[in-house]
């Protein structure tokens, strides 16, 4: 078939697409923001960013890498620490679900605590291939939209005995500019937080040095964490409502969870929490969080948790040939260090592989951009978790469950926008590579009529030179200039450097 017949075909299989269902007022919010997203997307697309490098948003490499051997990726046989009896048992979906899926910006919105207190329902894959229900409860909230924060008890009839702390997702685009502006405080995290009480409102506020010579442990964290963590723990009442939980349940432990910027809540309030509350048993698990301390928090963070801390960061392998990327967000901002332990997730299988570049930073553009769209969302840390469990029950896999979306129009126009950039991008390479392949064709065409020219005019005026006649050598040597004049240099003056050699020959 012709390119008009293939386009005429693809045009009546647009108008035989279905329409979209209506938008509820509900679901306005998440529309507006994925087409915004999407004008930005394309235009970022459009400018090249670093594309104009010739980089690949799916296998992560550049053109000039293409002799270079596949990069061997091994899968993990398990996880690290105790984290692997926590994934048998449910704890780790469970902890993700109750912070994506019941949070306070998707189904968790108007839940509060009360008597009784409400229950969700969470479904876990079983070893059989089947499912299980288990239901959680509610015990308290803190928090007002840019940080909120469930406790939620376990299921207690089915042995579980923890206690989830989980911290919901970034609810306006607005929260990202005033993440990558944030300066560092140094936080001197005590049993004072609960009491709205902090080194820097009494007084003169001391510096680092000061305060590490104190032998206090000085917590180096973004200012914006720091701010939204300091209300909760304080005026909003979650360090009181954490602590009596604590003092109810002695036995349980703490799984404090969330994804996003609820993973790197999460993160500071589990090292502040355990700074403080040594006698605790403190976990925390997150999914793509974004990085909010330095080299001297993280070194506090790792010895305050220790193997208790699981960073997931949601990651894909395109074609064969290609090396594994993963979500920019974990690289930013600039400046900031992410914390130890991070643990890849295919998105796609469920498997697990070592983090091997935790160190890399996330450059703006439209590769980072590519990558935050398909890999940074709950649907996709969703699925991959639950995959992950199955295969760790010893089942295989199962595909995605409708039941796992947690905002269905959102999603689908989230999808469209990943499959329009993607087309884009490959019809750009496409397109500079056969203007790579055409220039470089007409470039060998020009080479080669330049030297048969410049060859057939060394062969005759040799040959006149050596019968005598010089003088029709020099116009031999004129009509071959002329000639390549207009077959490569078309318009321009005649170089006269063959004029030049027939002179001095014939002087």
């Amino acid at each position: 078939m012709d390119r008009e017949g293939e386009e005429s075909g693809e045009r009546k299989r647009i108008r035989r697409r279905p329409p979209d269902p209506p938008i509820s007022p509900s679901q306005h919010h998440h529309h507006h923001h994925h087409r915004s997203s999407l004008r930005l997307f394309i235009f970022l697309v459009a400018e090249g960013g670093p594309l104009g490098r010739g980089e690949d948003l799916h296998n992560g490499r550049t053109d000039d890498d293409e002799d270079e051997e596949t990069e061997e990726d091994v899968p993990l046989s398990r996880l690290p620490g105790p984290w692997q009896e926590l994934m048998l048992n449910g704890q780790l979906l469970t902890a993700l679900i109750l912070s994506t899926s019941y949070s306070e910006k998707y189904k968790g919105r108007h839940l509060y605590p009360g008597d009784p207190s409400p229950k969700v329902e969470v479904r876990l894959p079983t070893p059989s291939g089947t499912q299980r229900s288990v239901f959680s409860r509610l015990l308290h909230r803190s928090g007002n939209k840019e940080a909120v924060a469930f406790i939620w008890l376990g299921d207690e009839t089915a042995d579980d005995k923890t206690l989830y702390v989980a911290f919901s997702p970034m609810r306006y685009r607005s929260q990202f500019f005033k993440i990558y502006c944030a300066a560092m405080v140094q936080d001197v995290p005590s049993e004072d937080m609960g009491k709205h009480i902090s080194f820097w409102q009494s007084g003169d506020r001391p510096t680092a040095g000061a305060l590490l010579s104190s032998g206090r442990t000085v917590l180096p964290i973004s200012a914006y964490v720091h701010g939204k963590l300091r209300r909760m723990w304080s005026q909003q009442g979650l360090w009181k409502g954490l602590t009596e939980c604590v003092e109810k349940y002695p036995s349980h432990k703490i799984i404090f969870a969330g994804i996003s910027h609820g993973a790197a809540l999460a993160q500071a309030a589990a090292v502040q929490f355990r700074l403080c509350r040594e006698d605790v048993d403190v976990y925390v698990v997150t999914w793509n969080a974004y990085r909010w301390t330095d080299s001297h928090g993280r070194r506090v963070a790792e010895g305050t948790l220790g193997d208790k801390l699981l960073p997931f960061v949601l990651s894909r392998r395109g074609e064969s040939k290609a090396t594994r990327y993963w979500d920019s967000v974990t690289g930013f901002p600039r400046g900031y260090k992410a914390l130890h332990n991070p643990i890849l997730l295919d998105a796609d299988t469920g498997h697990l592989y070592e983090h091997t570049a935790p160190e890399k930073t996330s450059n703006f553009g439209a590769v980072a951009m590519m990558r935050f769209f398909e890999l940074h969302f709950a649907r996709c840390a969703l699925i991959a978790t639950k995959k992950c469990m199955a295969l760790a029950l010893g089942q295989t896999a199962p595909e995605g469950e409708e039941s796992y979306l947690v905002a269905p129009v959102a999603e689908r126009l989230q999808e469209s926008l990943i499959s329009t950039g993607d087309k884009i991008v490959k019809r750009g390479h496409s397109v500079r590579r056969q203007a790579s392949a055409e220039i470089a064709s007409v470039r060998t065409r020009i080479t080669n009529a330049s030297e048969d020219i410049r060859q057939k005019a060394e062969d005759r005026f040799t040959a006149l030179r050596s019968s005598g006649n010089s003088g029709t050598a020099i116009a031999i040597v004129e009509d071959a200039e002329d000639d390549k004049g207009d077959s490569v240099h078309k318009g321009k003056k005649p170089r006269p450097l063959l004029r030049r050699l027939a002179w001095c020959c014939h002087s």
